[in-house]
């Protein structure tokens, strides 16, 4: 591909779509050909509502590149999908690793190399040509709720190691990384799918622990980095960085000296939607410096009858803006440069690809993230030498989750976690196989008169990241407590999770953490529980008010 020479053939309306990733319903394909046929939309956001199988996602990229090779200039698409291990696609089929607090947890750049090489394979044998991670935020907030285990943990220096790492991994085996979300999301209490963040740190403190994985994992070659819709009061007090050259030029373009593609997050999201006209919103984002737009995930305040006219305007919008020079054809022909350059260093084609299904949740991989699930793996506490258990002894195991609290897992459209089977069933599963004595009581069951006067009472709990809402964790903390003053030292508390609970419950005495919902840390879980391995994991995060330390 010629980039000036394509450049030059291109209209006004064809750059402008070129700087715009859109998403869309399901496998509902009206709009997007419609949008591409056009607008010569750039790429796609890719969701696991769209691809829940390997099947699905190459079908579906196959067609998409099918629609953008039908254009007048057959430029091929930017599909992406956040497949960061603690969110996914493919969800019912891949091996997407427990997800970034996990790897933290192993202290191990290697088993992040290894983890997202088998993202990169996985992700590109189906056709999504960019994986929407890893996120280089360090989670300094115990309160994020929407970061959380999606972060490789506090510390800047173990998170930088590991998102190099990360990048390294993705970008040697055919796919291209995404740093985000700059210039750091890691200490926010608000997620940013509800309001509009604000981070009050200093420039010295933001330099020297949010900015110092972004410049790690940019050395690494990233060739993407995601922004932020969080305001900086130390950078620019008015603007969140998706709209502010301040962060993008002054910040991430001169001092970090970044020279690839800018993408936002999805301009869908509320800190957007509810203090920014959309239309003005991308204006001032491509001005302030990102090169693609983000429009929407499809999951917020989607209204299906009205979605294509709302993105139509949006970026008819956005052409006017340059036709009346508002902003310049100088930025967008930057964009559109920046756009096409990643497309050809990638080599990507708008050709159907064969069927390579087979290496998406293949043996080899579930192998790896086995391995690295169990690295992670951590005795936080252990007083009383409870672990391992004997699986010829009488176990007790407590499930402290309702039923009800899973149902959400599914219903976010995609985004997310996507994960259909609860980890406590899969740990639960991998229990009764091997313990000849083992009795569950459901969460709703859930009464002390019915714990045995011997034997370890197993409780185990879970958190979830979710966009734009919580898991229910209080009803689990509850059961923890009352089982602790019941049970006292026979208790173990399993965590399917981020070690942040122990601060509800501080005098827990034995305490096995995984920093992961994914199946294949429950089954970690379950081996260390029984002791098939020496677990060996340290926490990447602090838990305020315990002895807990990253």
């Amino acid at each position: 591909m010629n980039i000036q020479g394509t450049i030059a053939k291109m209209t006004t309306a064809e750059k402008v779509g070129q700087m715009f990733m859109l998403a869309f319903a399901s496998d509902q394909l009206d709009e997007a050909r419609t949008l591409m046929g056009e607008h010569l939309v750039g790429g796609a956001y890719i969701a696991d509502e769209n691809v829940p199988t390997a099947a699905a996602a190459l079908a579906l990229c196959n067609r998409l590149q099918s629609f953008a090779a039908g254009t007048r200039l057959g430029i091929p698409l930017l599909l992406g999908a956040d497949q960061e291990g603690t969110w996914s696609v493919m969800t019912a089929e891949s091996a997407m690793g427990p997800g970034n607090m996990a790897l933290g947890a192993t202290g191990d750049p290697d088993s992040a190399y290894r983890m997202y090489r088998v993202i990169a394979r996985e992700t590109s044998a189906v056709g999504l040509n960019v994986v929407l991670g890893p996120a280089a935020d360090c989670n300094s907030n115990p309160h994020n709720s929407i970061i959380e285990m999606r972060s490789f943990g506090e510390k800047p220096e173990l998170v930088a190691a590991m998102t190099a790492a990360a990048v390294r991994g993705l970008q040697d085996n055919g796919s291209i990384a995404t740093l985000k979300h700059f210039p750091g999301h890691g200490d926010t209490r608000l997620d940013s799918h509800r309001g509009l963040p604000t981070v009050d740190r200093t420039r010295e403190a933001l330099r020297r622990i949010d900015l110092h994985p972004f410049a790690a994992g940019i050395k690494a070659g990233a060739r993407i980095v995601m922004t932020s819709h969080i305001i900086f009061s130390a950078l620019d007090p008015d603007r969140p960085a998706t709209l502010s050259p301040i962060i993008l030029g002054d910040l991430l373009r001169g001092e970090l000296g970044f020279d690839g593609l800018v993408v936002s997050d999805s301009m869908n999201m509320r800190s957007m939607k509810r203090n920014y006209d959309p239309a003005d919103a991308a204006i001032d984002g491509f001005k302030a410096g990102v090169d693609l737009m983000m429009l929407a995930e499809e999951h917020y305040d989607h209204d299906a009858s009205q979605y294509l006219a709302n993105q139509r305007a949006l970026i008819r919008a956005v052409i006017q803006a340059v036709d009346e020079g508002r902003i310049s054809r100088e930025r967008v022909d930057d964009a559109v440069t920046r756009v096409l350059r990643l497309k050809r260093e990638a080599g990507w084609s708008t050709e159907p690809l064969p069927d390579r299904t087979g290496q998406v949740g293949g043996a080899e991989h579930r192998a790896i993230e086995l391995d690295v699930a169990r690295r992670a793996m951590s005795i936080v506490r252990d007083n009383h030498g409870l672990i391992p258990v004997d699986p010829a002894a009488p176990i007790t195991l407590v499930n402290t989750t309702e039923r009800s609290a899973y149902a959400v897992l599914t219903q976010t459209r995609g985004i997310g976690p996507n994960q259909a089977t609860p980890a406590f069933d899969v740990f639960a599963d991998s229990l009764r196989a091997r313990c000849q004595q083992l009795r569950l009581i459901a969460a709703e069951d859930f009464s002390l008169r019915d714990l045995p006067d011997a034997g370890a009472i197993i409780a185990v709990t879970e958190n979830y990241t979710l966009p734009g809402m919580d898991f229910e964790g209080a009803r689990q903390a509850e059961i923890v407590r009352a089982l602790h003053a019941a049970a006292g030292e026979r208790l173990i508390v399993v965590g399917l999770r981020d070690p942040y609970e122990l601060a509800r419950f501080p005098d827990i005495d034995s305490y096995l953490c995984a920093f992961s919902f994914r199946p294949c840390a429950a089954q970690a879980a379950a081996d260390a529980l029984l002791g098939k391995f020496k677990a060996s994991g340290r926490s990447p995060v602090s838990v305020p008010g315990t002895e807990l330390e990253a």
